[in-house]
């Protein structure tokens, strides 16, 4: 239909990952008839969700990766934005160098300019040059953009400054989730396990979603997984996605000799059957925005293993949590690996209540989005 509100989303690109199953979740339960999404991507590659945005009526909009060069970004963004327009917001989820973004939004009248900030940088000293970008692209965030979100507090800090809770644009925009999924999960585990040939009910099934990369801390995992596994050898763990790191930790996998144990299952649609079927949720990273993968596990009745890096806004107080240093001693984590499936499971009423409170129903968070991009 002619006449729609059109919002442009800009991203890396459209794998699965913790903000694009964010976007993906917005635009299925966004209106339509009223609304349509497009997606501004710094890649050529077809992406995993490209075909289902296509089939929701979106667009997926190629431009070069700013390190290609900056000139040629800009023109390309622009020529998309001309073409493809008039936009009634821009929606930047590229971290810092989403100031450089909504300048070019600003320059070309778009009039909801929104930063999304969805993770934490890292606090550690880092090169001069790196430290004037962030400043700079700061300064440039802080110029053009009509409204600063973040999924948690730290999130929002990390980006815009420790003292931007003084400005009235900033507010924490939970990563929300779609309930009906995981009311549906029946309660009986069994089904599920069998879809993944475990018919036993004894054995223990860990689960961890995330992409291969530094910051989920995939080795440090193996590991504990390893030192569990040499008393229980029938343990099983679930590693679910995709990434740069994959092949090393493959290796790591073979090397300890747990390849019949560890199963890599790629990327996939079905997350809350593959988190109804296991026993518990780890989740060791380094940095963490929020970690809507524990919301995830909590709203499944899975008991969750965090580092200290996961926010306290993602512990639904619902008992399911149990957070550890990184530094702590490594017996630590492998007693509390096998203390996860000993925590008794919520009912759905309970689950549904916390995540309502806590903001986390994506229902509620898409008719707040809406508003925002003047609906």
């Amino acid at each position: 239909m002619a006449g729609k509100i059109k919002v442009l989303h800009v991203v890396g690109k459209m794998h699965p990952g913790g903000i694009e199953t964010l976007l993906m979740n917005v635009y299925r339960h966004t209106d339509r008839e009223k609304y349509e999404f497009h997606f501004a991507v710094q890649t050529d590659e077809k992406a995993f969700y490209d075909d289902e945005i296509e089939s929701l009526g979106g667009k997926i909009l190629h431009q070069p990766h700013p390190q290609r060069g900056l000139s040629r970004f800009r023109k390309e963004l622009e020529a998309n934005i001309r073409k493809n327009g008039p936009y009634a917001a821009i929606h930047s989820h590229i971290f810092g160098f989403s100031g450089y973004v909504l300048k070019i939004a600003s320059g070309l009248g778009i009039p909801v300019r929104i930063s999304h900030s969805h993770t934490v940088h890292r606090d550690a000293k880092q090169p001069l040059l790196r430290r004037i970008y962030r400043a700079y692209m700061q300064r440039l965030i802080l110029r053009n953009a009509t409204h600063l979100l973040g999924c948690s507090r730290h999130a929002c800090e990390s980006l815009f400054g420790k003292d931007c809770w003084e400005d009235r644009r900033v507010m924490i925009f939970p990563n929300a989730i779609a309930l009906g999924p995981y009311e549906s999960l029946p309660a009986d585990r069994a089904s599920l396990r069998a879809k993944l040939g475990i018919h036993d009910p004894d054995i223990p099934v860990f689960a961890h979603i995330g992409r291969f990369q530094e910051m989920k801390n995939h080795s440090f995992l193996i590991d504990r997984f390893a030192e569990f596994a040499a008393t229980c050898p029938q343990a099983k763990l679930l590693l679910i996605g995709d990434g740069p790191d994959r092949a090393r930790i493959e290796e790591q996998v073979h090397r300890l000799g747990l390849s019949q144990q560890v199963e890599f299952l790629g990327q996939r649609k079905d997350i809350p059957e593959l988190l109804g079927a296991a026993d518990g949720f780890v989740l060791p990273s380094l940095i963490e925005g929020l970690g809507i993968v524990v919301i995830e596990a909590q709203a499944a009745g899975v008991p969750c293993l965090v580092s200290e890096a996961v926010p306290e806004e993602a512990d639904l107080e619902l008992g399911l949590v149990r957070k550890l240093r990184l530094d702590d001693p490594p017996n630590r984590w492998v007693e509390a690996l096998g203390m996860l499936a000993e925590t008794p499971q919520p009912e759905w009423a309970r689950r549904r209540s916390a995540l309502e409170k806590s903001g986390f129903n994506m229902v509620s968070s898409v008719r707040r989005l809406e508003l925002l991009y003047g609906g």
